[in-house]
């Protein structure tokens, strides 16, 4: 038997959740699976898992075991990546995490670009909820500034700072009349985008506004879609409305008026040496997002 495969196949089976399941994903036979870990756990003289028929569980050792072999696995992958681009252009696969409302509006035409400049990388974007790093294997997570960072176990690299402006329906501004100061502006039904049902702004011209409108979501095809039928008003980085605006769905409304930027942070585990493959992709941020404005 091969340690390196028993390893996988043990780690494969913990994150599928059953032998059936992993022995599929891997192209093998149950029993070929089982015998891999049979023979993991003979060389190791300890049961990693409590198996029968209906169930499957680790034991305190088994999940000891995962923990530090997947971590190993990924240290394993990202020195094979980085030695086979030591003569030829960079490869190997970057796991990237990022809220629905950044990594589809905001994040993948940069993923576009990386992907045609090194051609043989393999990027996997993973959707996350909004406010806080998921407990996932990422290599870099971008979202709006996380307030409960963990600086000894991330860094992060602060991207851009997106101006947010106001936003209506051609139909909806017809039908309710186009606001020209704040004032007439809080007599607008004002959609609400993120998690709480109220949000409280501070402008740049310092007046004070607080949305409360009849329709709230943090899903942004959701919010655009609610806009674009004219259910009323919303605030929004001009880089995601510009699509829409562009096809005369919505139209700004108070342009010299804007919210509190939106910024942007690219977090990263903070290791003795950064995984190439996150470099590379730091970099390229560094050198082709926007810089957040002073």
């Amino acid at each position: 038997m091969d340690w390196l495969e028993s390893v996988r196949t043990y780690v494969r089976v913990v994150e599928q959740g059953s032998f059936h399941s992993a022995a599929k994903s891997l192209n093998m036979t149950t029993s070929g699976l089982s015998k891999r870990i049979n023979w993991l756990e003979n060389q190791l003289n300890i049961q990693l898992m409590k198996r029968t028929t209906r169930s499957l569980s680790l034991t305190e050792a088994g999940e000891h075991f995962y923990q530090k072999a997947r971590y190993q696995l990924l240290e394993w992958q990202s020195l094979v990546d980085e030695t086979r681009t030591i003569d030829s252009s960079p490869y190997g696969k970057l796991i990237i995490g990022a809220t629905v409302a950044v990594g589809a509006k905001i994040l993948m035409p940069y993923i576009d670009s990386f992907l045609a400049k090194y051609p043989n990388m393999k990027v996997k974007l993973i959707m996350t909820s909004p406010g806080q790093i998921p407990e996932l294997q990422l290599d870099v997570f971008i979202s709006r500034k996380v307030e409960q960072i963990n600086t000894l176990s991330h860094k992060a690299l602060p991207l851009s700072n997106h101006r947010q402006r106001f936003y209506a329906s051609p139909d909806y501004l017809s039908r309710h009349g186009t606001p020209s100061t704040i004032e007439d502006l809080r007599e607008h039904n004002l959609l609400v985008w993120g998690e709480h049902e109220e949000k409280r702004l501070t402008l740049s011209n310092g007046e004070t506004l607080l949305m409360d409108g009849n329709f709230v979501t943090s899903n942004p095809e959701a919010l655009f879609e609610s806009v674009k039928r004219g259910m009323g008003v919303v605030l929004t980085p001009e880089n995601l409305a510009q699509e829409s605006v562009e096809k005369g769905d919505i139209i700004s409304i108070l342009p010299d008026v804007h919210g509190e930027g939106l910024s942007l942070y690219a977090y990263y585990p903070y290791l003795q040496q950064t995984h190439a493959r996150t470099q590379l992709f730091i970099d390229f941020l560094k050198e082709n997002f926007i810089q957040p404005r002073e």
